[in-house]
């Protein structure tokens, strides 16, 4: 119980100080990370759905969701806002926590941009707040030194503290305030890995962002929590997991940032297929010095990476995003299509359906889940052996500012023209000038 306690304060502690230095440059590109992910996935089946459900419950005069056209009430255009960047599974990942960070904390900003006026160098400096939060509450509680059940969805349950405290600090709540705002975003966390497989994967961050953003408004305006949401005896992490790895999340805490760890995605799949992925575009590149097919394939990936990638023949976007054996099959028949977000209307093409046949999954205890191991009989008898040690994205291997900058631009332009996507990235360089980055909400105007 001290040790929930101490967190508590450390955590209140960091929230109530706004951090005045300049930020890094990886908390521009995960801004334009996340901003590219929100466009592409703006029209995706499931984010009409969601929005078309909220319309129907009645309109409002605010800014819509990016890349959309809807006017909706803040909170749930936070929600659609959310919704749009983890939708096609191309956003970020925090490997050591399996967090998506950016989403919740970005999207309940720009919630706060609709209300008042905020500029890019605070948005950029209440980002680096809310993900370290989010972050750090997250190693606390499913760290790999922790015991915590597999079963939740970590985003789910730490992003809206994270979106809380960006949110908070927008609106310059005072210390008591920011309390509430985190007890009551803790009390709205929610989200298990049951939801994978179905819309309802990409939902539970959304539900995390518009908690945020609901939890620091009601804070503002005088509705009242306590720390103990969080930490007190019948708080969340009595409820998760009352031992958690405390002495690694306070380590260093205002000094040294855990979330720059977080790592755009340079797949549109889970991040478990990442090291896979790059071992099946390694083996391509042998396949074609060979005249042969491929007799077997067996991957081998860890324990974690198996219990979520085991689903050997998806039948819908949201399972074939971390089936490992379609993955496979996808890659090998095509290298494209690993850069390539997968259809709403998805179906196993015959080519990829051939390849999986010979295709197995398998566990090595010793792998990370950013590592792979992938071996290959071909017809002719010939054996291939590739290696991923370290997966592209993964920490020490990240995105490049370039990288990011394409990977943008590949998706704006699907979303908008090419001059509002070159007018977007404009923007972005100069983030830090900007008075009012509502201009992000403005400017974009779907195809």
């Amino acid at each position: 119980m001290a040790y929930l306690q101490k967190f508590g304060k450390v955590i209140l502690d960091f929230a109530n100080t706004k951090n005045e230095t300049p930020v890094p440059q990886f908390y521009k590109d995960a801004f334009l990370n996340w901003y590219g992910c929100t466009l592409a996935g703006a029209y995706a089946k499931m984010v009409d759905a969601a929005a078309n459900t909220f319309k129907a419950e009645g309109t409002n005069n605010v800014l819509p969701p990016v890349g959309r056209t809807e006017h909706l009430d803040i909170p749930k255009t936070v929600q659609i806002d959310c919704l749009s960047s983890a939708c096609l599974a191309y956003d970020d990942i925090h490997f050591e926590t399996t967090l998506h960070p950016a989403g919740p904390v970005l999207a309940a900003i720009l919630g706060v941009a609709r209300t008042q006026k905020v500029s890019g160098k605070e948005a950029l400096q209440a980002f680096r707040s809310g993900m370290e939060v989010e972050c750090r509450t997250a190693l606390a509680m499913f760290s790999k030194n922790t015991d915590t059940s597999k079963c939740w969805y970590p985003t789910g349950v730490t992003g809206g503290i994270g979106a809380a405290v960006a949110a908070g600090q927008l609106l310059n709540l005072n210390a008591g305030q920011m309390e509430s705002a985190i007890g009551l975003a803790a009390g709205y966390s929610s989200g298990t890995r049951g939801t994978h497989g179905a819309m309802s994967g990409s939902w539970v961050p959304s539900i995390a962002a518009e908690a945020g953003y609901v939890s620091a408004k009601m804070a503002k305006n005088g509705f009242t929590a306590t720390i103990n949401s969080l930490t007190g005896g019948n708080g969340l992490f009595n409820a998760i997991n009352p031992t958690g790895d405390f002495e690694k999340a306070f380590e260093g805490i205002g000094q040294n940032y855990i979330c720059e760890t977080t790592a755009c995605k340079p797949y549109p799949f889970g991040f478990i297929s990442f090291a896979v992925i790059k071992c099946c575009l390694d083996l391509h590149k042998e396949l074609e010095k060979h005249n042969a097919n491929i007799d077997k394939v067996t991957v081998y990936v860890s324990p974690t990476a198996l219990t979520l990638g085991k689903n050997p023949t998806p039948t819908s976007i949201y399972q074939a995003m971390v089936s490992l054996r379609y993955i496979v099959g996808r890659v090998i028949s095509n290298p494209h299509l690993a850069f390539v977000p997968l259809d709403d209307d998805f179906t196993i093409s015959e080519n990829i359906s051939k390849i999986m046949e010979h295709v197995s999954i398998c566990e090595d205890a010793s792998l990370r889940n950013d590592q792979a191991h992938c071996s290959a009989v071909l017809s002719d008898g010939t054996a291939l052996e590739v290696k991923c040690d370290v997966a592209p994205s993964a920490p020490g291997n990240p995105l490049t500012t370039a990288d990011v900058e394409e990977k943008f631009m590949l998706q704006a332009e699907k979303a908008l023209n090419k001059q509002a996507a070159d007018a977007l990235l404009d923007i972005f360089h100069k983030l830090e000038e900007i008075d009012d980055i509502s201009i992000l909400i403005k400017l974009p105007v779907q195809k």
